[in-house]
């Protein structure tokens, strides 16, 4: 152990905390939602506003930049192939309403920066930057070469590696480049990730159409909210837990819960279940139409999918689990969109057949799917898991066990890829409930646990030199 050189990196690592707050702010004040595809930005102008950023920050620290012309670029240390790989995202999922903070306008606020994308995951993509920096400040070499890939799709089905049938822009990362020998993804948490759920999306739509309102729900810019439009004013006062306002022209009945990555449904429901639930004990709709408000509400609280016939159990990747996404129409009636994570011991097209038999028996039919991605796992007794996982614990001072995960990265996609970190989101103590985590309105990164990312990472590379030197 090469106590002198951890000194160094240490206080070069406090010493960088003003340059690492402005690119944190730098990057997270681009607005890089998913946008219409063009000529070399694939996946629309913000996440390629993101990459051209980085290029031009790791050209000004002297790394090797390539653009590999499918949404993804990368940054080496060296003008070779790179040997490890160390995969971030510069794309964010749609900002919604509700915040106390601007999302595109970050600031610092009791050790964090606040905003859209701050901890999912320009946090890390800012702090695994200044420490390649900080290795080529104090001239640390390694038998290996290492490279910062910053992709663009990852929050909307990692087609930036995968590609995206009929786009020629969107050719796919792993359809136009050899991967490096080892990859890291710091989006998770520490210690080590060996493994994770496959997952897909499933828009299921009534036979019926519903005349007594309109629905809509858990729409990108309005996450978390549910609405329903009656073209009368003579509803109840009040409805529990619903909001109502009334116009000239009819009454909306709105519903609100706090939006929750899709990895983690809440067993007691979302906006989804109080919406439907609400309108079905006031008695607001048809008995024809009640078939379709008891399949939102039963669906969207069954979040293990015993109503769905797909509930399946792994030993060590845990339990399938179905997320109540949104409320939309398809011509003309109304679809529920629910995202999947299953585990090994079912397959997608067994998870299509079977939530298309148990929806037809309550009038409901699979209008779109997306297959997404598999699920994975790893031996977790292998060398490179154990270094890992020591290296974490050492600096956290914890004494956690290799996991698995419930959400998709990019180590679903890539060969040897261990996820790695980085557990950067803290929220201040006098956010509100719900607020300040990744995919939610006030989205925070804790400065001091990007540092502590920070630490790890500069070791990791240091003892990866056994490993693929």
């Amino acid at each position: 152990m090469n106590t002198e050189l951890f000194k160094k990196i240490d206080e070069a690592i406090e010493a960088s905390e003003r340059a690492l707050v402005a690119d944190i702010i730098r990057l997270v004040n681009i607005r890089s939602e998913e946008g219409d595809p063009l000529p070399g930005a694939p996946f629309g102008e913000g996440p390629r506003a993101v990459q051209d950023e980085v290029i031009r920050m790791g050209e000004a620290i002297g790394l090797h930049t390539k653009d590999y012309g499918c949404g993804v670029v990368s940054l080496a240390r060296e003008d070779r192939a790179p040997d490890l790989g160390i995969w971030l995202h510069g794309d964010v999922v749609p900002a919604g309403t509700g915040w106390r903070f601007d999302p595109y306008n970050a600031v610092e606020y009791k050790g964090c920066v606040v905003g859209r994308g701050s901890s999912d995951n320009k946090g890390e993509l800012a702090g695994i930057y200044h420490v390649f920096k900080i290795f080529g400040e104090l001239g640390i070499g390694l038998s290996y070469n290492p490279a910062i890939y910053v992709a663009s799709n990852e929050e909307s089905g990692m087609k930036d590696l995968r590609g995206r049938e009929g786009d020629p822009e969107a050719k796919g990362f792993l359809n136009v480049a050899k991967p490096p020998r080892m990859s890291l993804v710091p989006d998770s948490v520490f210690p080590v990730g060996y493994g994770g759920k496959g997952g897909c999306l499933l828009t299921l739509v009534s036979d019926k159409p519903i005349e007594s309102c309109s629905l809509i729900a858990g729409q990108n810019d309005a996450p978390g909210f549910a609405y329903a439009t009656f073209a009368r004013t003579d509803l109840p006062k009040t409805l529990p837990d619903l909001e109502l306002t009334v116009t000239e022209s009819g009454t909306t009945v709105k519903a609100f819960s706090p939006p929750v990555h899709g990895a983690h449904p809440d067993p007691n429901g979302n906006m989804i279940t109080m919406l439907s639930r609400g309108l079905l004990d006031a008695d607001l709709v048809t008995d024809a139409e009640r078939g379709i408000l008891e399949f939102f509400r039963d669906v969207s609280l069954d979040i293990h999918g015993e109503c769905l016939g797909v509930r399946t159990h792994h030993e060590i990747l845990g339990d399938l689990t179905v997320f109540a996404k949104s409320i939309d129409l398809v011509d003309g009636r109304p679809a529920l969109v629910i995202g999947i994570r299953y585990p090994l011991g079912i397959t997608y097209e067994e998870i299509l057949s079977r939530i298309a038999e148990a929806a037809g028996k309550r009038g409901f039919s699979i209008a779109a799917a997306t297959g997404g991605i598999g699920p994975y796992l790893i031996d977790p007794e292998n060398q490179t898991i154990r270094l890992l996982c020591e290296i974490a614990n050492g600096i956290t001072g914890e004494n956690k066990a290799p996991f698995t995960l419930s959400g998709g990265t990019y180590a679903h996609c890539l060969p040897n890829a261990y996820v790695f970190g980085a557990s950067a989101c803290l929220p201040p103590e006098d956010f509100e409930p719900g607020h300040g985590r990744p995919h939610g309105v006030d989205e925070t990164v804790s400065i001091a646990r990007v540092k502590t990312m920070m630490r790890i990472y500069a070791r990791a590379l240091l003892a990866l030199n056994e490993v693929l030197g």
